[in-house]
């Protein structure tokens, strides 16, 4: 059995690649931190916690792709970690043309964001006042209707005195994985996969990676709730376009989506934050995680020079210790204890030494 190779650019040699730049967390004094509070500080919605998800893609858009990012049949393909409902996901996938693959044990729920996008389609003059930014009716979706619909396409309906004349965005839902991203998944990558010549190559026996995947399809078979605990009601929009499912379930298509990758974020992953990191590292590609919650009880094995990890500012220093590459910035929006802003994230030129 010939080993099956998963073609990547090979990692660009260290003298080709920019000096490391320090992981250094910025101040609150930091010109984009300060800008962010003179921004949000008279607006309500843009504040609010369903809208952090936007800072993220704006950094990734910023740090990642050119703006806008390219177009199909190339897209660059994510793994969103713990998307939980998949707004970040969502947006990539619909607004940006970004192939965001979720990766989570819950199935993710679209309905509100489906509801948004539909509302403000068919209310453009609401849609304008929400899109100017400083105001407090401010909402970031609002923004990035015009795009949407220019990428997505959009049908009017016809044939009923209640839908004449109502136009309808073509959407399409991201693809997802249910399942955790744990030492389990890393372990059963690291055994299946290896690297020649800088490539990235399959194993002749995959039994390992098929027997991870049955235990993790029986793992998550209980779980039957949708982000929330609720399942979403029928949706507004064409389920063939809108609903349908596009749930990764055969072991090979996962294994070929996750050797594949070429980004992975995560924006309060939980307990995923650190497999997150681990994957991307063992992936040999970049990463863009928003740590937040430590969940010291759940990892006792977190030790820090000798002294058991339990804070955030430790969990962060901890991270740092994964590799001497990994860069640190700040999101814009308004950190509060729950909601940290900070990102760890490292480039394609960061691997030019692995």
């Amino acid at each position: 059995m010939q080993c099956v190779f998963i073609q990547r650019d090979t990692p660009k040699d260290s003298d080709s690649a920019p000096p490391p730049q320090s992981p250094i967390i910025p101040p609150s004094n930091h010109p984009h931190h300060a800008t962010t509070l003179r921004h949000n500080e008279n607006s309500t919605r843009s504040s609010s916690r369903k809208n952090r998800v936007y800072a993220l893609r704006d950094f990734l858009l910023q740090t990642y792709f050119s703006n806008p990012p390219p177009p199909p049949p190339a897209p660059t393909t994510v793994l969103d970690v713990a998307g939980g409902r998949g707004d970040l996901s969502f947006l990539l996938h619909n607004i940006d043309g970004i192939d965001s693959i979720i990766a989570d044990p819950r199935s993710p729920n679209f309905r509100r964001l489906v509801q948004s996008v539909e509302f403000l389609v068919r209310h453009p003059d609401e849609a304008a006042l929400r899109s100017v930014e400083g105001l407090p009716t401010f909402q970031p979706l609002a923004k990035w209707i015009p795009r949407l619909m220019e990428r997505r396409g959009v049908n009017v309906l016809a044939g009923g005195d209640h839908d004449d004349g109502i136009p309808k965005v073509r959407l399409s839902m991201p693809r997802n994985l249910r399942l955790h991203v744990d030492d389990r998944l890393v372990t059963a990558l690291r055994d299946v996969i290896s690297y020649r010549d800088g490539s990235l190559m399959w194993k002749d026996d995959l039994r390992s990676w098929d027997e991870y995947w049955e235990l993790e399809a029986n793992r998550i078979a209980c779980n039957k709730t949708y982000y929330g605990g609720t399942v979403p009601k029928p949706m507004i929009n064409d389920s063939k376009a809108c609903g349908a499912n596009r749930q990764i379930n055969d072991s090979r298509v996962a294994l070929e989506a996750l050797t594949s990758l070429d980004l992975i974020v995560g924006f309060h992953p939980d307990q995923a934050t650190e497999a997150a990191i681990d994957l991307a590292i063992l992936l040999r590609i970049p990463f863009a995680v928003v740590p937040c919650c430590v969940f010291p009880s759940e990892f006792a094995n977190r030790y820090l020079n000798g002294k058991f990890v339990k804070s955030y500012d430790d969990f962060l220093k901890y991270l740092l210790t994964k590799h001497d590459k990994i860069r640190m910035s700040r999101l814009r929006f308004i950190e509060s204890d729950t909601a940290k802003s900070i990102v760890l994230y490292m480039l394609k030129e960061d691997f030019g030494e692995s």
